[in-house]
């Protein structure tokens, strides 16, 4: 797993795109456990948008389709699970 900052680097991308904040969670038990973040905060409501047996993502705004959920799975599973962000 990568470090707070170079995974986060690597999520603003996202963020923009989205235009919105994007949090990763790692899950530790029954906790949650921020592991990056990236993009404005707007202050509003989260929603939750991946979730495997690992990590959650949220977003700060529902995503409108399925193309802008696939931008979040796909960095998923290219830097969290394969561990390109080393």
């Amino acid at each position: 797993m990568s470090d707070f900052k170079t995974l986060s680097k690597y999520l603003e991308d996202v963020a923009k795109m989205l235009n919105t904040k994007v949090w990763i969670c790692e899950k530790i038990g029954r906790r949650l456990s921020c592991i990056a973040r990236a993009g404005e905060e707007s202050y509003s409501e989260a929603y939750q948008v991946y979730e495997d047996d690992k990590y959650v993502v949220f977003a700060e705004r529902q995503l409108n389709n399925s193309e802008e959920s696939e931008l979040i799975i796909d960095f998923i599973v290219k830097y969290l699970k394969v561990g390109d962000c080393k």
